[in-house]
């Protein structure tokens, strides 16, 4: 039985990272019989420094890609570039860039065999529906939905006074340590470093690479 662990670092508003996880999930599946994979999330904030009540997404992405045409290349490659791995964008849904920091904690407190479930219902809500999923509301809608068993109004109280934030801090310092600057981005066996959007196949060659 061969074994490999992945270290996933990636932000709940990343398109790439939304595709990134599709091609995971793909490669998993993909995985020759015997390979054992475990695969553990880490939070990489791409705008750490927004309101904690979001921002205009229009606004926000326009400032960093340099104005309106690019912005709306940009909308339309989400859209082409996540058809290829199965993936709907309806990016005019998404009128909000939110702080990530809560679905973080969401993630970080959710046991370990929810947590992709609750990551893939996490990105569906925010590109295919524009979800705010900076509010403690939706949040708490979002991991019931997922299966996480946690009575709502307890959940948010123990996300509104900061559990799991302890384990968001740490991948953001694991990051910064390993110098990621981007993601989605991968690690393998505590070894090899994969950075940025892969193909299934590309990923199914590094996990077997030991």
């Amino acid at each position: 039985m061969k074994s490999v662990t992945i270290d996933v670092f990636m932000d709940t508003v990343c398109p790439w990272c939304r595709m990134g996880d599709a091609s995971l999930r793909t490669a998993l599946n993909e995985l020759p019989e015997g390979v054992n994979a475990t695969v553990r999330y880490h939070a990489y904030q791409l705008n750490p420094g927004i309101r904690k009540e979001g921002e205009d997404y229009r606004k926000v992405m326009i400032g960093r890609l340099g104005g309106e045409a690019q912005f709306e290349a940009r909308m339309k490659q989400y859209n082409q570039t996540g058809a290829r791995f199965g993936l709907n964008y309806n990016m005019d849904l998404v009128k909000l860039t939110p702080n990530t920091e809560l679905s973080h904690q969401l993630i970080a407190i959710t046991p370990e065999h929810l947590q992709s479930n609750l990551i893939l219902n996490l990105y569906t809500a925010y590109f295919e529906q524009g979800l705010d999923i900076g509010n403690v509301d939706t949040l708490a809608e979002i991991a019931q939905a997922s299966g996480v068993a946690y009575d709502r109004e307890d959940l948010k109280t123990r996300l509104v006074k900061g559990e799991g934030l302890d384990k968001v801090e740490e991948g953001q310092r694991d990051a910064q340590q390993l110098g990621i600057r981007g993601v989605p981005f991968y690690v393998i066996n505590e070894k090899y470093a994969l950075s940025g959007l892969q193909s299934p196949s590309d990923l199914v060659h590094a996990f077997m690479q030991d």
